[in-house]
């Protein structure tokens, strides 16, 4: 029984669980991280699954639960399990949406609380090697149920000066959120040239009317509140891999220094967090920075990705946080203006 790790919960807090029903994908995008992790590859056994609900209803703190992958979508009766059985505020399933079919969506608009995030990279998606007529399809059916369904593309250098074009098309079809992130791994192949193109993309990004991108809306809210938590390991988040093991996310999966516990003995951070007080440092790069107060570069897993460290963040990853920070900031010295 789990029943004593309330008794360590403070009244209040509540953590987003992500759980990783497996990291196997019927797809093969050259961006992924899966493939950078080198990890093994398997999916939730019955018992596992079950352990994993029972542990996460026994702590009774459960916020945000994202079920995530791999694709999910490849084991929908586990997605269907976890959402009917775990209790948690709500449920967000991130999905490439080739497996994605009415009935199922129907399923989730009915429950009211579980959100589907669909990846899609605009005209081509020749990154990730998905048939476009198909992701158009289930996408029009997917907003016909949740016409504020967040769509996430992925640019990479290639792809880059065809930003605005990509999220232009999305909108076509009706998308009202829209997600736009860096290829993790990207190295360009000129820096400055690199970042004046983002920053030209993303001005022209920034001017599309009635359309809520979620890194600047993010960034401006920051700003605006002075917010800038740091990460702590298995605090406020917790990844529960598809074997139970819990890491404090997902780029840290299969890292045994980064292991904290699992669902058959549950959590044991506090010799991840003695070993690693680096991990909420802002990246060493930040030093002297005038911009550096808005910046989210002290996210671990952000670093991890970008760099394989926890004391820094790759150039690319960096020239695309100054390019979000100058965007908003004059996002909200125009708000300014209007009102006065």
């Amino acid at each position: 029984m789990l029943v004593w790790v309330i008794l360590h919960k403070k009244r209040g807090d509540t953590v987003d669980y992500t759980i990783s029903l497996t990291n196997k994908c019927n797809l093969k995008c050259s961006y992924c991280y899966e493939r950078h992790l080198n990890t093994e590859y398997g999916s939730l056994s019955d018992e596992t699954r079950n352990k994993i609900a029972d542990y996460i209803n026994a702590r009774g703190d459960a916020d945000t639960v994202y079920l995530f992958g791999g694709e999910p979508l490849l084991y929908k009766d586990n997605v269907k399990y976890y959402c009917t059985t775990v209790k948690a505020n709500r449920f967000v399933i991130t999905t490439n949406g080739t497996l994605l079919d009415e009935g199922f969506i129907k399923w989730c608009a009915d429950r009211k609380n579980i959100i589907i995030n669909m990846s899609h990279d605009g005209i081509k998606c020749t990154e990730r090697g998905a048939d476009v007529a198909v992701l158009d399809a289930n996408l029009k059916i997917l907003l016909k149920y949740q016409p504020r369904t967040l769509v996430q593309l992925v640019y990479t250098e290639e792809t880059l000066p065809d930003l605005y074009d990509n999220i232009m098309y999305l909108k076509g079809l009706g998308v009202q959120k829209v997600s736009a992130v860096l290829d993790s791994f990207l190295v360009p192949a000129d820096i400055d040239s690199f970042g004046d193109m983002l920053r030209e993309q993303w001005e022209k990004v920034a001017a599309i009317p009635d359309l809520f991108v979620f890194e600047l809306e993010s960034k401006k809210n920051s700003i605006r509140k002075n917010e800038h938590p740091l990460c702590e390991i298995c605090k406020k988040k917790v990844f529960i891999n598809w074997d139970g093991s819990f890491y404090p996310c997902v780029q840290f999966q299969n890292r045994a220094e980064f292991r904290c516990g699992d669902i058959f003995t549950g959590m044991e951070a506090e010799k991840a967090r003695q070993a690693h007080p680096d991990y909420p440092i802002r990246s060493e790069r930040c030093d002297g920075c005038e911009i550096a107060e808005y910046c989210r570069n002290s996210c671990a897993c952000r670093k991890m990705a970008t760099t394989g460290t926890l004391r820094d963040i790759s150039d690319a990853a960096c020239m695309e946080e100054q390019v979000h920070i100058l965007t908003a900031l004059e996002i909200l010295a125009k708000e300014r203006g209007k009102k006065l």
